[in-house]
């Protein structure tokens, strides 16, 4: 249904109201103002400096703005300036005033927040047709300073439209990386399509729920209201918010479940090429000034710029994210060790001009701090000497910073997780390998190298930060030369080829391994005993023993089953097994599966309405006997070439061993493993029932502990067709229906040749 006029009005009056403008461009809406100071004078009059407060709050509520604002909470305090206005800063030149005092039109850009204004602060955004490089600033900025590329140097997120081919910076395969540096802004979607005031009547579809049928959802407040009280409490609309991800995915096997376990970013975001820190240690000052910083993927030579440097760019880290809708998914992090120093009274951190005089005076480092840092004596200090490895070290700076007034201080440590969620591509260059969790060394638990040094006898607590969940211990690693966070093999997430249990994977290869030698030394000793002891057979009788409809059902049900088997090997041991690959081996499973369970319905069916099922059901007259008699015969008598102990017939095809075995193998395994498979396929489709039984952690083991079952019942199973009269006479027999069978004077007891 099309919304009506009515309802598209206040919409457009508010985007009307503050247009995003081009560079330059002046604001056609907004009317004239006059410009204030912080004393509420007019700033033609005072020569003060212009107050943004002042200036915009003779029209908004600049105090409930203050009070609902992100940047404020955070620290940040950014203004209306910073964010609406071109440059970040009003006009304060008599040129840009009227004779009433008021900002003349040419000289009011004010704007929605563009990406270049959102830049300025949070991260490298470019969008002009210079090949893009970094910013000088980038690397003058002090890392925590709210007022520096903190995005860009966190993550390695660059926002751009152009091509990463296309750019000034050295990056390792340059020129096949034809596909923008993220693919929104090749779109024309800007920062402010994402983030929003929650109170905003033009995103209210996001916010709540369309209901068609209204003219005017009572719900979004007025134009006016909006545009004096803001709310500046920042949302982000997520990936589904805009993109139906179910109409696209057709390809994933289990697309739902996919959906609901991974952040689009996971594979959208295969590769970051920005220079994202691997570690900041601010407790030692650089000779520029910073702390010291390394890169993910991009080692600098020394004097050499970040441009320039050659660029290997990081995958990023696969880690449990507590999503906006409470859902825990993988998503893409970069994981940063900081150390800092603080002082031991406060906890509060050591501002970083402290710390720069704790290190440098006017002229330089201060001789000391060369004294005790210069390694190879020359006199300077290089970024390799730059390091706080040792006991005297540490003490002489805690000294000098103890003597600027600060009290108590100590080396603190901390890994923070940045949740990546620009840089997204699109297309042909999304990550598509299944390797990259479903393999036993997968993302899912690659270890993260962390900082190449850190100071003397410093710890690192655990990571935090982004609702990350991740457990694992940091360890020095000797090949890597740098400490390594170390995760745990397993996640609460159960992942094909990625989850397995170890006990039982031993325990399966065990049992495969006890039925494989108990076959090779029974088969043995019969080959060693034959050339002894013939085989003695009763006349026999060629018999018309299965039907059509029983072969059908048991080599539908053979096939079904080394199918299944075989592709559940490729799902479960995925990255060791492997002949059609993962998406294909699902499929084939599945398909295989279906036909089991129809297969085995329509046999279900036949036998009872035959009255077939007999064949399955041993007599109790004798039981133990004949059980005894069976095992006898296997045991010993089969290798003094000793009769079967009761020959086959029409009414009793199967031993006393053979009923009880299939009994417990179509009563008890079969519906275990059939159940266990139906709770698999059906976990993405009913994932709260799934979840209130265990989830796949627990189903998939047990479907796992079915499938080492079957496969030692199979290989059983083959072995014992070769006791009949011949090696192949049960196999032939199977194939077209015909059997020869002893024949006695006694009436058939019961019994069978395997």
């Amino acid at each position: 249904m099309k919304p009506h006029l009515p309802a598209l009005l206040p919409i457009l009056a508010c985007l009307l109201a503050v247009p995003v403008l081009a560079e330059g461009a002046a604001n056609p809406m907004h009317p004239p103002f006059a410009v204030f100071d912080s004393g509420g004078l007019p700033i033609l009059a005072s020569g003060a400096a212009p107050s943004s407060d002042r200036t915009c709050g003779a029209c908004h509520d600049t105090a409930y703005i203050d009070r609902h604002s992100s940047h404020a909470q955070d620290g940040s305090n950014a203004g209306c300036v910073d964010c609406h206005f071109e440059g970040g800063r009003l006009p304060d030149t008599a040129e840009s005033f009227d004779a009433q005092g008021l900002l003349r039109r040419d000289a009011i850009r004010i704007s929605t927040p563009t990406d270049a204004h959102c830049g300025r602060c949070h991260g490298v955004v470019h969008s002009d047709a210079t090949p893009l490089a970094l910013p000088a600033a980038f690397t003058e900025t002090q890392a925590g300073n709210a007022r520096t590329f903190a995005l860009t140097l966190h993550t390695g997120e660059v926002l751009s439209p152009q091509n990463l081919s296309d750019s000034f910076l050295n990056l390792q395969g340059k020129g096949t990386l034809s596909f923008p540096w993220d693919v929104h802004s090749r779109r024309l979607v800007g920062c402010t399509a994402c983030h929003f005031a929650p109170n905003n009547p033009a995103k209210a579809a996001l916010q709540h729920t369309a209901i068609d049928f209204l003219v005017r959802d009572p719900r979004r407040i007025a134009t006016s209201e909006f545009l004096h009280r803001p709310d500046h409490r920042l949302v982000a609309a997520g990936c589904r918010s805009c993109h139906d991800a179910t109409a696209i995915h057709a390809f994933l096997p289990y697309r739902q479940r996919h959906l609901d376990t991974l952040a689009c970013q996971s594979c959208h975001v295969p590769q970051l090429m920005g220079p994202a820190a691997r570690s900041i240690d601010a407790t030692v000052v650089t000779a520029d000034g910073r702390a010291r910083i390394d890169y993910r993927g991009v080692e600098p030579m020394p004097g050499e710029s970040l441009n320039s440097a050659f660029s290997k760019g990081y995958v990023p880290f696969l880690a449990l994210q507590r999503d906006r809708d409470g859902q825990a998914r993988l998503a893409p992090f970069n994981f940063v060790t900081r150390w800092y120093w603080v002082s031991a009274m406060t906890g509060e951190e050591v501002a970083a001009d402290v710390v720069k005089a704790a290190w440098r005076d006017d002229s330089g480092y201060r001789p000391d701090v060369v004294t005790a840092l210069d390694g190879d004596r020359d006199g300077s200090l290089s970024n390799a000497e730059l390091r706080l490895d040792s006991e005297a070290k540490v003490e002489l700076i805690r000294s000098r910073l103890a003597s600027l007034g600060v009290e108590h201080p100590e080396i603190r440590g901390a890994i923070d997780a940045f949740p990546i969620q620009h840089g997204i591509v699109a297309g042909t260059w999304v990550r598509r390998d299944c390797d990259d969790c479903h393999a036993e060394n997968s993302r899912l638990n690659a270890d993260i190298r962390l900082a190449a040094v850190a100071p003397f006898g410093a710890n690192l607590p655990p990571p935090t930060g982004g609702g990350l969940r991740l457990e694992g211990a940091v360890v020095w690693d000797a090949s890597a030369r740098s400490w390594v966070l170390r995760r745990d093999a397993s996640t609460s997430l159960y992942v094909f080829g990625h989850s397995r249990l170890a006990w039982m994977d031993r325990m399966g290869w065990l049992a495969l391994a006890a039925v494989l030698v108990g076959i090779a030394v029974h088969g043995g000793l019969r080959i060693r005993a034959s050339r002894r002891h013939r085989p003695v057979h009763a006349p026999g009788k060629r018999i018309y023993l299965y039907s059509g409809v029983e072969r059908l059902w048991h080599w539908l049900m053979a096939t079904s089953v080394l199918v299944l088997v075989g592709t559940g090997f490729e799902v479960h041991f995925h990255g060791h097994f492997g002949l059609l690959g993962l998406p294909v081996a699902i499929q084939v499973h599945n398909f295989f599966a279906g036909v089991l369970l129809v297969n085995a319905f329509l046999s279900l069916f036949y036998h009872l309405a035959s009255q077939a099922i007999r064949q399955f059901l041993p007599r109790t007259d004798n039981l133990a006997g004949e059980l005894r008699a069976q095992a006898t015969y296997y045991l010993r008598g089969i290798f003094l070439g000793q009769p079967h102990p009761t020959p086959k017939s029409r009414e009793r095809k199967l031993n006393p061993l053979q009923q009880l075995t299939y009994l417990a193998l179509l009563n008890v395994l079969f519906p275990f493993q059939v159940l266990s498979g139906v709770l698999i396929w059906g976990a993405s489709r009913w994932p709260d029932f799934a979840t209130s039984i265990g989830g796949l952690t627990l189903i998939g083991p047990l479907h796992n502990l079915g499938s080492w079952l079957f496969l030692s019942f199979l290989l059983l199973h083959l072995y014992l067709t070769t006791t009949g009269r011949t090696v192949f006479s049960n196999v032939a027999a199977m194939i077209d229906g015909w059997e020869e069978v002893d024949v006695v004077d006694a009436p058939a007891k019961d019994g069978t040749h395997g």
